[in-house]
């Protein structure tokens, strides 16, 4: 009885300095920032504070998940019967089936934004000839485009395009020899990518849930209102299926090809790098839990040293990066200077650029309709949004997923002139997996699934009119 005692104090007690001390850090941050930088719109500050609010509540409601993940006892997913993960084995999604869906649904949306270019300036090219809403002006297709025709260069405007990571623009180069040419390139790696992406993701939820979560999960991928833009040349979709390709590695304790495709993942984007959090989460988890019945043994010891190791690789993948910016323009981290300089890029607070967002939303760029209605309300909405479905669908989530949603939130949404929040945010795959967990009941999934085609369809439209959509 002590020893019991004993242990529920120490938990206690751990439990209040895991979150008292983040809590502490995080207020301090909000306030120095409030006397320094925050903008003189109350509406902004107060948007800002909701947001570390909801941040706060997440990581408060994540150290017990912590804790737990971190037990000799394994982690249970909710309300989920076994035999019922994988439907493969039952043999009712075979992957060319589920494959040839996806491609389907990507052709539609192909077709879809054809029909909204027609009624555009009565548009009456061919459907090849509409693929070019798809490079439109501004966005970083063209930039993607040009370093795959061009290369890194180091003078003249083209210089600054350093700061996009490598691996896709390769990607598109490599297709390019087969297909003469660069767009029609970048859309088949886009696609091609992200139709198995989605499947993967299918696969990583079938882990955790049943059958009708994953297809759930899925859905929600499919019509998350910025998904969309995975079609585009951009590297969002080959980021995707290689976070979600990490991860799924990872939970099947197969850490060196989890390493690999991290260190791809990582010299594709620099959130890759983020990859590590739920990797090291999960490596943790096993080696507490198998430690006891395995420490005698020295295989076992080997292994786990190696899985330690194999993560390695996904840092590696950003340092091959510093490298190509050495060789392009002799200093490796000159990327910094153009994303400061030019695109006015700078690790931040989140809370800083939802304010910065709802400020121009309710200042003088509201005065924009396209720039309001295209840009600052589709970020603010995704800001709150994201959060607050994650917060919902914590407890039915697994631990390593929720710990990669917060570094990945508190990083990606810290920039400080952020005008892709819908587009990164998509991308983080714990969103569409807490969307498919808390559409259990059919009432919800409905009304869920309603909203989120019916933004899809107004986003789209905007995107082909071309408004202000990054």
């Amino acid at each position: 009885m002590q020893k019991s005692t004993n242990k529920q104090t120490t938990w206690f007690w751990k439990r209040v300095l895991f979150t008292s001390v983040p809590l502490i850090v995080l207020f301090a941050a909000f306030a120095v920032w409030a006397f320094t930088q925050a903008p003189r719109n109350p509406i902004a500050v107060l948007a800002a504070a909701v947001s570390a609010f909801l941040f706060a509540l997440l990581g408060i409601r994540f150290i017990p998940q912590w804790m737990a993940a971190w037990s000799k006892k394994p982690w249970l997913p909710v309300r989920v019967e076994e035999g019922k993960r994988s439907a493969r084995k039952q043999r009712m999604h075979p992957i060319v089936q589920l494959l040839f869906y996806l491609a389907l649904f990507r052709l539609l949306l192909f077709v879809l934004a054809y029909a909204f270019s027609l009624v555009k300036q009565e548009y009456t090219g061919g459907l090849l000839d509409s693929l070019n809403i798809w490079n439109q002006l501004g966005t970083d297709s063209q930039h993607y485009l040009n370093i795959a025709q061009n290369g890194y260069v180091n003078m003249g405007d083209d210089r600054l395009l350093i700061v996009f990571f490598p691996l896709y623009p390769y990607l598109v180069r490599a297709v390019h020899f087969i297909i003469d040419n660069y767009l029609v390139s970048g859309l088949i790696v886009s696609n091609l990518c992200w139709v198995f992406a989605a499947y993967l993701l299918y696969e990583l939820a079938l882990l955790d849930t049943d059958r009708k979560g994953a297809l759930r999960a899925l859905k929600y991928l499919c019509i998350l209102p910025a998904s969309f833009l995975f079609s585009a040349p951009m590297s969002d979709s080959l980021f995707l299926l290689l976070s979600v390709a990490s991860v799924y590695a990872v939970r099947k304790n197969n850490y060196p090809v989890a390493g690999i495709v991290g260190f791809l993942a990582a010299f594709t984007r620099m959130p890759g790098i983020l990859l590590f959090a739920p990797a090291c989460f999960e490596l943790v988890g096993t080696i507490i839990r198998e430690r006891p019945q395995q420490s005698g043994d020295k295989r076992w010891r080997l292994r786990m040293t190696d899985n330690a190791l194999s993560l390695l690789f996904i840092p590696a993948g950003f340092l091959l990066y510093l490298y190509v910016n050495y060789r392009v323009t002799g200093n490796a981290t000159m990327f910094l200077t153009y994303q400061s300089e030019q695109w006015h890029q700078q690790l931040g607070w989140f809370f800083g650029t939802m304010a910065t967002v709802v400020n121009n939303a309710t200042g003088s760029f509201s005065d924009n309709i396209q720039m309001l209605w295209g840009l600052w309300i589709p970020n603010i909405v995704y800001l709150f949004a994201a959060l607050g479905i994650v917060i919902v669908a914590q407890n039915k989530l697994r631990a390593s997923n929720v710990a990669y949603f917060i570094a990945y939130y508190a990083v990606c949404m810290g920039a400080t002139w952020l005008l892709s929040s819908p587009r990164y945010l998509t991308a983080a795959y714990p969103l569409a997996l807490a969307l498919g967990a808390i559409t259990e009941k059919k009432a919800v999934d409905r009304a869920a699934t309603a909203v989120c085609i019916t933004l899809f369809i107004l986003y789209l439209i905007a995107y082909v009119n071309q408004w202000y959509v990054y």
